[in-house]
């Protein structure tokens, strides 16, 4: 649909009201939050280091020749679309995912999710996905890089970033709503 590299993964993103003060505490966040659904195409919140960690709104997937909205993290660092990228993080109180039976399921943490992701010079961003551990892969094959509040200097270094590309995946909860057809 939106992934020129195999399937797509975390095409939703939430950041929910209760999350937004701690955000604008930490990372002296300027602006309004959003804190409706972010599908591709619209802004969020997008975290980047220079000098310090600082925070900008950007459009959720990059507009290249297709439209991507996320990069596998075992070819990240070898596809040329992606050597000019930055590294960002993007803040979720949760992220949306289809099952295969095409149901609505939501993953969350009890803490604000990092979700690794690139940048690129036009202010789009796109979020790092892994193979997905046992808490997703019921529902889809691929989950983004979580990172935790603690690990968002060693996400900007240079050469430690390469670890936490290789982590294990975070467990996470999950909540799916089954909606009841009607015949009438």
């Amino acid at each position: 649909m939106y992934n020129c590299f195999g399937d797509t993964m975390c095409s939703s993103i939430k950041i929910n009201p209760e999350d937004v003060k701690s955000l604008k505490e930490k990372f002296n966040v300027p602006f309004d939050i959003p804190t409706d659904t972010i599908k591709p195409n619209e802004k969020a919140l997008v975290l980047y280091k220079e000098g310090k960690i600082l925070p900008i709104l950007m459009s959720f997937g990059w507009n290249d020749k297709v439209f991507i909205i996320n990069a596998r993290q075992e070819t990240l660092l070898e596809k040329p679309i992606f050597k000019k990228g930055k590294r960002c993080v993007i803040p979720a109180s949760l992220f949306h995912e289809w099952s295969y039976a095409k149901e609505k399921v939501t993953f969350h943490s009890d803490n604000i999710m990092y979700l690794a992701g690139l940048y690129n010079q036009d202010n789009e961003f796109l979020i790092i996905t892994t193979k997905s551990n046992d808490s997703v892969r019921r529902t889809h094959d691929r989950m983004p890089i979580i990172l935790e509040h603690s690990q968002l200097e060693d996400w900007f270094n240079d050469t430690k970033f390469i670890s936490l590309l290789r982590q294990e995946p975070k467990e996470l909860e999950h909540e799916q709503k089954l909606e009841q057809l009607s015949l009438f």
